[in-house]
This record gives structure tokens, C-alpha cells and sequence, in this order.
């Protein structure tokens, strides 16, 4: 799905309007916080408290854009046994 590269990469998060289903095109990423790594961003982004009403959106450094459904199918392949 993703390659160690992305998983190593810095990355953008965005708290978005829950259900809004957006792609990365619609998402104003000049806000976003950014982290070292992609696995720095879903670990935050699946672990802490969203603003009420809000669900996180992940821009990798290739531009892939993850909405919530794939960050967490996303976190739970790069979970261990």
C-alpha cells in the first residue's frame, strides 16, 4: 500500500469536516501540521482527540492523500503482532 519511503517521509495533518469525504484537491493544506514521518502523523492522527466534528486527512510526501477510512486500514498493516 505504502512504501518504506512514504512510512519515512514527512507528512501533513488536517483536521476536516467529519463526513465531508474530500480529496486531497479540496483540502487547504497551508494549516496543516506537519511531522518528520508519515508514521509520526497516523500515530497522532489515530491516537489523539479530533476537534469536535472533525476527522484527519494525511498528505504524504509523494502527494498521496489519506481521507480517514485508509488511515486506518492504513495504521493497522503497520501495526506489529
Amino acid at each position: 500500500m505504502l512504501s518504506k519511503e512514504d512510512l519515512d517521509a514527512r507528512a501533513s495533518l488536517k483536521f476536516e469536516t467529519a463526513g465531508a469525504h474530500l480529496d486531497g484537491g479540496r483540502i487547504d493544506w497551508s494549516d496543516a501540521e506537519n511531522f518528520d514521518s508519515l508514521r509520526e502523523a497516523m500515530h497522532w492522527a489515530m491516537t489523539a482527540e479530533p476537534p469536535p466534528g472533525k476527522e484527519p486527512y494525511i498528505r504524504t510526501a509523494s502527494g498521496r492523500v489519506l481521507d480517514p477510512d485508509m488511515l486506518e486500514q492504513v495504521w493497522v498493516s503497520v501495526q506489529g503482532p
